[in-house]
């Protein structure tokens, strides 16, 4: 009745949407402690609001992470 032969299944399309999927777990948690920790601080110290650029270097630094995943889904083949 039905013929599963026929059609193969393509695992490399799983396996890159996994690989994006859980690759951005970490930089997502990452970035939201860094800026709940900025907030953090911003709310006890106002004058640590100078300290932004700092802030937004190190979310820089996390999203790498990201985009090393997102980048490496191209060069799994």
């Amino acid at each position: 009745m039905f013929n599963f032969a026929a059609e193969a299944i393509n695992t490399a399309v799983i396996g890159k949407g996994l690989m994006v999927g859980l690759g951005f777990i970490g930089p997502s948690i990452g970035i939201g402690i860094i800026g709940g920790n900025y907030l953090k601080s911003v709310g006890r110290n106002p004058e640590a609001a100078k300290f932004f650029g700092q802030a937004l270097v190190f979310v820089a630094i996390v999203e790498l992470f990201g985009l090393l995943a997102f980048a490496s889904t191209f060069i799994v083949k």
